[in-house]
């Protein structure tokens, strides 16, 4: 399983996707491992996604990228609706948001961080390379 990941000073994210091909057009088909690192707190947790929906997600990093504008989502449709969210703003200024759970459920971490968009060039540009292929 390749792993994707976007680092600042301040922030990691780290991603990795199974994606179950037999079952791409059922709304939970991937599961997503989810590592994140924000000013020091942590989780590292999983989510049932829809991999149409993270291809989406990733063409969306790339328009965040390009116009600093609008913001991409990729949630769980069911289960504990944890996201992670980007959002371009500003002065050339990318804000991350997210709500992650422990696979068990009795941990929750709720973050925000902002950083340059020149760090989510290479990452961005990576996932819609490599989701592409399930684009709606």
């Amino acid at each position: 399983m390749k792993e994707y990941a976007l680092e600042t000073e301040s922030f990691r994210l780290s991603l990795s996707l199974d994606v179950f091909e037999s079952d791409v057009e059922y709304a939970s088909n991937a599961v997503m491992k989810v590592i994140v690192v924000s000013d020091g707190f942590s989780a590292n947790t999983e989510m049932d996604i829809d991999v149409k929906e993270f291809a989406a997600f990733a063409e969306g990093l790339l328009n965040v990228y390009d116009t600093l504008k609008g913001e991409t989502i990729i949630k769980e449709p069911f289960g504990h609706q944890q996201y992670i969210e980007f959002k371009g703003g500003k002065n050339g200024h990318i804000t991350v948001e997210g709500y992650l759970r422990s696979i068990s459920g009795t941990h929750c971490l709720r973050f925000e961080n902002s950083f340059d968009q020149t760090y989510l060039r290479a990452f961005a540009k990576e996932l819609a390379a490599d989701f592409a292929k399930y684009k709606k």
